[in-house]
């Protein structure tokens, strides 16, 4: 079975918060993926890396334009196959509610159908 690797952004805003539950949920549902760890890659970290490198596909979860999710996996010089960007895709505002779960559900449904096509 084909593991896809999932990185949410998790910054620290409601962007951040929605990307990390739409991984948590997914990873959930989906026995094939992993949850890749954002900020070990590019902080150099060895067995982060690894466990990083140890999928077959990638998908960065990012919540805005900056893609620090897209960022990190590309750090650790693995090649990023999907991303979603929740400012561009869904047109959601960041602000700073951790508990503002706008689209949350339409989230998780392209991650569920981007995991299945990879």
């Amino acid at each position: 079975m084909k593991k896809i690797g999932l990185l949410p952004c998790s910054g620290a805003c409601n962007l951040g918060m929605t990307t990390t539950k739409s991984v948590i949920n997914v990873l959930n549902k989906k026995e094939n993926t992993d949850f890749v760890c954002a900020l070990g890659l590019p902080l150099g970290i060895e067995g982060i890396i690894k466990n990083g490198k140890s999928s077959h596909s990638y998908i960065a979860v990012n919540g805005c334009k900056v893609k620090c999710a897209s960022k990190a996996l590309q750090s650790a010089d693995i090649e990023v196959n999907e991303e979603i960007v929740l400012t561009e895709d869904y047109s959601i505002k960041k602000n700073k509610n951790y508990n503002d779960e706008t689209k949350l559900e339409d989230i998780e449904n392209q991650l569920e159908n981007l995991v299945d096509s990879l």
